[in-house]
């Protein structure tokens, strides 16, 4: 992995601005499809979600649909931008994100106050009496030192999806938060494509009842490093 960031560290140089730009706009498309498409609720096909990115109308899906699609795109540049000033990463900031998220759906930003339950998982979300205790000992480990900044990123994201701190967006909020931890660290961030969405789940849901991150950890490591092997082929080529 160390290989491949300096590797692309030194690609970069090499390469117009314009060619960096392509990779990491594509790569957002792929990303906001991924992402809304994970939770199993929005369908949106990627050449529509494409084609909604560059018109901003589609008049063949519903509003909430369209708003998922273009709210994730603009939390992930906010999440880019953030991160890359090294802003913290705090409470403020994770309620911020979720703002932006699920602008326009409902109100975001606000902790949940009803108990809720996840269709088909072992583990179920705490009370939501419990949600701002857990929360505080989410930031507080975040805040600990730890070796591997991957591996950091992966239990902001994977606590984050066992606490279910929102009434909604959880998932997506989930993985815009590990990408923040991973690009804060100097990393790309990634997406979890959706033909691993099986694979995922059962890794997280080891993460949620065993309290084990290893497997998600080695998930995460796999994509990441095959998201430098295909950037590192593109930018070569542009070079």
């Amino acid at each position: 992995m160390e290989v491949e960031r300096m590797h692309l560290s030194n690609i970069r140089k090499e390469c117009d601005e314009a060619q960096v730009r392509d990779v990491e706009e594509k790569f957002a498309i792929v990303y906001t499809y991924d992402a809304v498409g994970m939770e199993g609720k929005n369908r949106v096909p990627f050449e529509d979600v494409k084609r909604l990115l560059n018109t901003k109308a589609l008049l063949e899906y519903s509003e909430r649909e369209k708003k998922e699609i273009l709210n994730h795109v603009k939390a992930f540049d906010h999440v880019c931008r953030e991160a890359k000033r090294n802003v913290v990463f705090d409470e403020e900031k994770l309620k911020d994100i979720h703002e932006i998220l699920v602008d326009g759906i409902f109100q975001g930003g606000i902790y949940r106050n009803v108990n809720i339950q996840i269709y088909g998982a072992n583990h179920q979300p705490p009370d939501y009496v419990k949600v701002y205790d857990r929360m505080s000992k989410y930031f507080q480990a975040l805040n600990e030192d730890w070796d591997d900044p991957i591996r950091k990123a992966v239990f902001a994201h994977a606590s984050i999806q066992k606490i279910h701190p929102f009434l909604d967006g959880n998932g997506r909020l989930a993985t815009l938060v590990m990408n923040y931890v991973l690009i804060q660290n100097d990393y790309l961030p990634v997406s979890i494509p959706l033909d691993l969405r099986p694979t995922y789940f059962e890794k997280l849901e080891t993460f949620k009842v065993e309290k084990t991150i290893e497997p998600l950890v080695d998930l995460i490591k796999d994509l990441l490093l095959k998201r430098y092997e295909d950037v590192l082929k593109t930018l070569e080529v542009s070079a």
